[in-house]
């Protein structure tokens, strides 16, 4: 009896033993769940093959995603990009700067959150620095002043007020009594606390660090404001002797910069969209008229951002308005020379023709600021107004080509029986008849000019289009920064075929009235 008891409780005991342990170890994952594990399981859909991710291009998180998920399907970016795709459904993840990532979310992103987890090691972040600059052992000089600020905490305290804090202030920095060297760092202006424009300033973490540095070397010191995809360009053209941008020291650019000291370690964040804050009830009009508002106020009030939108409107109007003069000069120039068929002034319109038309103007800009100017250091503005110079006579030379050809040759030939030589009988005769025939396609062209100036960013000029870009990165806000450019643009437009079309109406004898032909016929008498 007593055996068949105590066989009895071995199952039983059995039993309550796999009870007991299954109950522990649901305790374990219910108290481990929000940690580590439940961190793996957040990224764990990058895993999922055709997972749509955002990356900079050339940054380490392009490096970290092509090596931990190799079958996402990549999407290149910049930050506010990003963000805008991800928020829309565009893409599934974006994977950034955390600590930009925070502050955006701070300012008042909506549609997206950040994941508790990081992915991979923190990225090395430091400064670019010119293997051809000017200053003398500048790679040297570089390091030893990082290595000063990181011994005396100064470079602690950067940190902290700039990054962690978001103390906005820029503090008071003596500059050198006497300037042995000048100084040029390139930045971006757009990478919130690091680089980016508060009061139509530049300020930021980087931006001090440069003013102490120039401080340090005696330098006199200018900024010079790239898109992300031609600073490294902009560094080993010569252009800037510094990059100091949040710059990430990626194995991409490593093999092509050379890199100071690290400046710290930031981690890099992965930002989903947020399905539950997309707002679908909140589309009322007075809330939808808030939203106008604040938007209209962020992006103009704001800081007096105004002042930036003019400073861009002022440089897109000088490259656009130059480019037309200098471009209708030349271009009449070579078709002077060409005119009479001359086998050299022929040989160079072909080639130029050719040359100019042949490749993108972004392509020619990029060619004239960092390979032709190589080492030169000469203003972004100007280049530009070469670049459109150069597209903008050779439309102007075969406009004028079309628009001779389209003129009688018995014209010439009345002209020369009436005693005009041929200069005086081309400007007299041929080309007042010959303007109706290309005014109107040179006036599409002043409209095609003024839309292909938005690419002058690529050579560091701060033009309308760039503006839009560093407001948006500033507001996170689409609306008003690209509606406003797009406004500005029409009006600019408007203002330019309105003149060109106040001279064709003055050369067209269709277009004149009856009494102004008189006029000019009672003038000629």
């Amino acid at each position: 009896m007593n055996k068949t008891l105590k066989n009895a409780k071995k199952p039983a005991c059995i039993l309550l033993t796999v009870l007991l342990v299954t109950v522990f170890t649901l305790f374990l994952a219910v108290s481990s769940y929000g940690g580590e594990e439940n961190s793996e399981d957040q990224l764990a859909f990058l895993s999922e093959p055709g997972v749509r991710i955002g990356v900079s291009n050339g940054s380490i998180q392009e490096y970290l995603v092509s090596k931990m998920f190799p079958e996402a399907e990549l999407f290149y970016m910049e930050k506010f990009s990003g963000y805008e795709a991800l928020s829309q459904g565009k893409i599934d993840a974006y994977v950034y700067d955390k600590k930009q990532m925070e502050l955006a979310i701070k300012n008042g992103l909506k549609g997206v959150k950040l994941l508790d987890q990081t992915l991979g090691d923190p990225t090395k972040i430091a400064l670019g620095i010119s293997d051809i600059s000017m200053i003398p052992d500048l790679e040297g000089e570089v390091n030893r002043f990082i290595g000063e600020l990181k011994a005396d905490g100064t470079l602690d305290d950067m940190y902290e007020r700039w990054v962690i804090n978001h103390d906005f202030e820029m503090p008071e920095i003596e500059e050198p009594v006497s300037v042995r060297c000048h100084l040029m760092v390139g930045t971006t202006g757009d990478v919130e606390p690091y680089s980016f424009y508060e009061s139509n300033a530049l300020t930021g973490y980087d931006i001090e660090l440069m003013h102490r540095l120039a401080a340090y070397l005696e330098a006199d010191l200018e900024f010079m404001t790239f898109d992300w995809d031609s600073i490294v360009n902009g560094l080993k053209s010569g252009k800037i002797d510094i990059i100091a941008s949040n710059l990430q020291m990626s194995p991409e650019r490593a093999e092509e910069i050379t890199f100071s000291d690290i400046l710290y370690l930031e981690s890099n964040g992965v930002m989903v969209r947020d399905t539950e804050s997309d707002g679908a009830g909140d589309n009322t009009v007075s809330k939808l008229l808030s939203s106008v508002k604040d938007s209209f106020e962020k992006t103009f009030i704001k800081e007096d951002r105004y002042k930036l939108f003019l400073s861009g409107i002022l440089t897109t109007i000088f490259i656009t308005v130059l480019s037309i003069i200098l471009g209708t000069f030349f271009g009449f120039l070579i078709f002077m020379a060409c005119r009479k068929g001359n086998r050299i002034a022929n040989a160079f319109a072909r080639i130029f023709d050719w040359f100019v038309q042949g490749i993108p103007t972004v392509v020619l800009l990029m060619i004239l600021y960092y390979i032709v100017f190589a080492g030169i250091r000469i203003r972004g503005d100007y280049v530009a107004v070469m670049g459109f110079t150069m597209f903008y006579a050779s439309i102007v030379y075969n406009m004028l080509k079309t628009g001779v050809g389209a003129v009688e040759k018995g014209q010439t030939e009345a002209a020369y029986a009436l005693g005009y030589g041929d200069i005086h009988a081309f400007f007299r005769m041929i080309l007042p008849q010959a303007l109706p025939h290309f005014l109107p396609a040179y006036k599409a062209q002043v409209v095609a000019l003024i839309k292909a100036t938005a690419v002058v960013g690529y050579i560091a000029v701060l033009d309308l289009t760039k503006i839009g870009d560093i407001v948006r990165g500033r507001t996170y806000d689409a609306f008003f920064p690209l509606i406003s450019v797009a406004v500005i643009y029409f009006i600019l437009e408007w203002i330019l075929t309105t003149v060109v079309k106040r001279i064709e109406r003055s050369t067209d004898p269709k277009m004149r009235s009856p009494e102004d032909i008189l006029k000019r016929i009672m003038a000629d008498d």
